[in-house]
């Protein structure tokens, strides 16, 4: 079995009319695109806004991945995404 490639995933905050914290809104929006997509978002290790800004996607190959990227950088709440260790860092 290969090992999922790591997309990282820098989310914007997105109000939420209910007064949910604006990064935990964007973190939903992101797991409910990537159930759509049939993708995996990694749980965060920490619920903090901070901690919620990154998230991983994980894809099943590197042509999935790149796919993933370019669909997600058209999505409000996603400021900026890169692939590990392929691409660096914005």
């Amino acid at each position: 079995m290969t090992e999922p490639v790591i997309v990282t995933v820098i989310l914007n905050p997105v109000p939420d009319p209910s007064g949910a914290e604006p990064m935990f809104h964007a973190f939903v929006m992101l797991k409910d695109w990537a159930a759509d997509h049939n993708v995996t978002v990694q749980p965060p290790i920490n619920t903090n806004a901070e901690a919620l800004r990154y998230a991983a996607v994980l894809a099943p190959n590197k042509d999935r991945a790149d796919t993933i990227m370019v669909e997600l950088s058209d999505l409000t709440f996603v400021d900026a995404c890169y692939r590990k260790p392929t691409d660096a860092p914005p």
